[in-house]
């Protein structure tokens, strides 16, 4: 609808100009020609600024960077929080899980995750609930739990609109590609519009200790998500990308598996980071995947880095990784031969990031065969 809009009044401003440039202000006062000038003015401006705008919307458009005005103008999402006791479920998510069910998807919920540990604040996210989760059978089962990092700018729906990861899960689900995972999209832009690359910036925001702690936390306690490392995984996208393997590779004991989508293994430093670390070489050292990679003993972590020829930077870091790599830290490497640093290739990815996440993660346990006491027993015979 927004691009619509857009393009409409992008047709019909520079239209209006056409029309009333020798309409208005005819005549030759002084006070004809001062309507004239302001109206051209005016209209021309108001022309070009329908022009910018347009190209600002159809950019928005293709990279979902921001998902309505108020957000782009700086909306604080206040959400009430949930708050829930370990493997329990309140009326009204029984209700929704019950309707999502009859439909044949799973649930996407939203989420308040404050920042305990990190100080931070508290921040809303979503969070994709498969369909097994609310069947009988499965309710005393602890499921897998991949943490989804959107890039910068990016939020959670970033994963649910741009990339679609509810549909692609139920598709993957129900085609046994996939674990039912838990999904949870945390929010990674906690300052405002500064790209922080998910760490600990030193004199600002502990975001490391967000995405890691207080989201693991927050999720164990409301979800009935298992707390077993090899149960966590982290999957992001461009500089989530870089988030999902830097942070795996520090947290070994809470994560086993990261997919890096078109992501980096060293951290930005641009006008949009500033300085991170305070100038720290070490620091830094310490957050760069490559370096951890070629200098420090491997965590027992496994990745999955995919990328495109075509996507330069990318490529080369995730190439670079490859060949770094020591056991027990695996890399697995997914290059394509075309495609570039956008939703359109990163979309099409999905399915197979989450296939191999399914043979990287701890599984919920099978569930028992359901009995129906209602039908008949039926029991035949055999004579020898």
């Amino acid at each position: 609808m927004t691009l619509l809009l857009a393009i409409l009044i992008a047709i019909v401003v520079p239209g209006v100009a056409l029309y009333s440039w020798n309409r208005i202000g005819r005549g030759a006062r002084r006070s004809a020609k001062a309507l004239r000038w302001t109206w051209r003015s005016t209209i021309l401006f108001a022309s070009q600024l329908s022009a910018v705008i347009l190209v600002a919307v159809v950019v928005n458009d293709a990279g979902n960077f921001y998902t309505s005005w108020l957000e782009l103008l700086g909306e604080k999402h206040s959400l009430q929080h949930t708050v829930a006791s370990p493997g329990s479920q309140d009326r009204a998510l029984r209700h929704e899980l019950e309707r999502a069910r009859a439909a044949g998807h799973g649930l996407v919920v939203k989420l308040e995750i404050p920042g305990t540990a990190s100080g931070i604040g508290s921040f809303s996210g979503l969070v994709y609930l498969p369909i097994q989760y609310g069947m009988p059978q499965y309710q005393h089962r602890k499921f897998p739990v991949v943490e989804l990092v959107a890039g910068s700018p990016g939020s959670p729906k970033s994963w649910t609109h741009a990339l679609g990861v509810a549909q692609v899960l139920d598709q993957e689900i129900a085609a046994g590609r996939s674990l039912p995972f838990i999904a949870v999209m945390p929010s990674q832009e906690v300052a405002g519009r500064r790209d922080t690359q998910c760490v600990d910036v030193v004199g600002g925001p502990k975001v490391e200790t967000y995405l890691t702690t207080d989201v693991r936390t927050v999720v164990m306690r409301a979800y009935r998500a298992s707390s077993q490392p090899g149960a966590w995984a982290l999957m992001g996208y461009s500089s989530g990308g870089y988030c999902a393997t830097n942070l795996a590779m520090r947290h070994p004991d809470m994560f086993g598996a990261a997919v890096s989508i078109a992501g980096y293994a060293h951290p930005a430093h641009d006008h949009q980071t500033g300085e991170l670390f305070g100038h720290n070489a070490t620091l830094r050292d310490q957050n760069t995947p490559l370096w951890r990679a070629a200098h420090l003993p491997p965590p027992d972590v496994a990745l999955l880095l995919m990328t495109s020829a075509e996507d330069k930077l990318s490529d080369a870091d995730a190439h670079a990784m490859a060949a770094v790599a020591r056991a027990p830290l695996s890399v697995a490497l997914v290059s394509l031969r075309h495609g570039g640093h956008n939703f359109e290739v990163w979309r099409a990815e999905e399915p197979v990031a989450f296939g191999w996440l399914s043979a990287h993660l701890i599984a919920p346990l099978t569930p028992p065969p359901v009995i129906d006491n209602t039908s008949p027993v039926v029991v035949t015979s055999q004579r020898h």
